[in-house]
């Protein structure tokens, strides 16, 4: 077989038979990777831009999420209150506040759960804050009068209640107030009309027929004051305050047992309640279990380290037992937070008396002489500490 001609003889050959005319096609280059992803990009693009200007895409594609308004907090706040979840509520009346610091909803709901956690100035400063927003807010000044109350400053208590019930005389909340003050002010007469006032407004009303019980208390007629409390519990499930009322009116006929039952309900419904497991403690504290009460009061200054009473009776429960060294930081700790009890000072000097502390015992033995110059402990500390 003959060999092939030369490659460069068939071209030539080619180009003269007119088989190939023109130049051989040159090889093709590879592309760039990179610049076909990015062209793949683009088309991704455009094609999605198109694609959100149909109707049915913009159906499917997802709403931004809202920001939430002081007023829903507040709403959420109200509906935890009423279920007993006083830290809870505190926390979102805070956050509600936070974005509307003059939401007068959140600042009355605010001062009212205060009141529950025995935080008076701070109640009361929520509530002069709701109404300086709203001068005529007649839960605001009802709020601020009971706070008031019940840190002792009766006359001021008084004139908020007074002005809640001028500016809504159709309020039962504000005219139950009104009755709690007037009974403390020991105007009987007055209390038991404001209450049957609140009654008639509002027979379901819990904190009407609790403050209705309150009046009948201190007239001594416990059972009719027992009857109240309990139907305010009934109309109120989720609040730990009527137990409290129960446990106290308990004690006042001398039925312990009873109202150590009635204390511990009240724990159950609220164990962050300073106030609730002060009270069971010290009802123990005055049948002698003082192991158990220091264990319930030291509950009770882990819920709320800043509540003085309880910080004195743990550290008055420690006296009592004559640990000393134990009692004293609680009861300085009270005396710090506003404890101005005559027991409260002489116990502690006394502690720092027994432990070699005379020096630092005089000021606290000498206060509670001039709180109660009959005081036989403070006498008897003053004598030891000036040998």
């Amino acid at each position: 077989m003959p060999s092939a001609p030369p490659t460069s003889t068939l071209r030539s050959a080619w180009a003269d038979d007119g088989v190939y005319l023109r130049r051989p096609p040159a090889r093709r280059k590879k592309r760039d990777p990179r610049l076909l992803a990015l062209y793949a990009f683009a088309l991704l693009l455009v094609g999605y831009a198109g694609l959100t200007r149909l109707p049915w895409f913009q159906a499917l594609s997802p709403t931004a999420t809202p920001t939430r308004s002081a007023g829903s907090y507040a709403d959420e706040a109200a509906g935890l209150a009423a279920r007993g979840q006083t830290n809870r509520a505190l926390a979102l009346y805070d956050r509600a506040l936070s974005i509307e610091p003059r939401d007068v909803e959140a600042l009355v709901g605010r001062a009212g759960l205060l009141l529950l956690r025995e935080r008076y100035a701070d109640a009361v400063a929520s509530a002069n804050a709701a109404l300086k927003t709203d001068p005529d807010n007649s839960r605001a000044m009802a709020v601020a009068a009971q706070t008031l109350d019940w840190s002792g400053d009766l006359e001021l208590a008084r004139g908020y209640a007074e002005r809640a019930v001028e500016a809504n005389d159709h309020d039962a909340y504000a005219c139950a107030v009104l009755a709690e003050v007037l009974t403390d002010l020991g105007d009987i007469v007055g209390a038991r009309n404001a209450a049957e006032r609140a009654l008639a407004l509002d027979p379901g009303n819990a904190m009407a027929h609790r403050n209705h019980g309150y009046v009948l208390e201190r007239q001594g007629l416990y059972r009719e004051a027992l009857a109240e409390y309990e139907e305010a519990a009934r109309l109120d499930t989720y609040s730990f305050v009527y137990y409290v009322n129960m446990g106290y009116t308990y004690m006042a006929m001398r039925q312990m047992d009873e109202a150590i039952a009635r204390f511990e309900v009240a724990t159950q419904k609220d164990p962050d309640s300073a106030m609730a497991l002060d009270a069971l403690a010290w009802t123990m504290v005055s049948e002698g279990n003082y192991e158990e009460a220091i264990l319930v009061l030291e509950r009770a200054v882990k819920a709320d380290p800043n509540h003085a009473r309880a910080n004195a009776h743990l550290g008055a429960a420690h006296y009592i037992r004559l640990d000393y060294e134990k009692a004293i930081p609680y009861l300085r700790h009270a005396v710090e937070l506003g404890a101005s009890g005559a027991a409260t000072y002489y116990q502690l000097g006394l502690s720092l008396a027994y432990t070699d502390q005379c020096e630092q015992a005089l000021p606290y033995l000498r206060q509670a002489l001039s709180i109660d110059p009959e005081s036989a402990p403070a006498r008897a500390g003053l004598s030891t500490c000036q040998r």
